[in-house]
């Protein structure tokens, strides 16, 4: 359980870190705002990414467990 919340937390900090740069909180000095921008919305898409992967994962591994069992029941 704690994992998930950590994996959780780091995926959403990288979802914030993109909606900073995008908004322009996060000022990067001489940077081209442009520039910015567009890895504002990486940042974004990427942490999206990754919590969509990590459910997933997730779901299709309590899924394989949950069959486990239920095949040694069976037994």
């Amino acid at each position: 359980m704690f994992l998930h919340i950590i994996n959780y937390t780091v995926r959403g900090m990288i979802i914030l870190l993109g909606v900073l740069l995008l908004s322009g909180i996060i000022n990067v000095g001489t940077a081209d705002s442009t520039f910015i921008k567009v890895m504002g919305v990486v940042f974004i898409l990427f942490g999206i990414y990754r919590i969509s992967i990590y459910r997933m994962q997730s779901k299709k591994y309590n899924f394989s467990i949950s069959e486990e069992e239920n095949d040694e029941i069976e037994k």
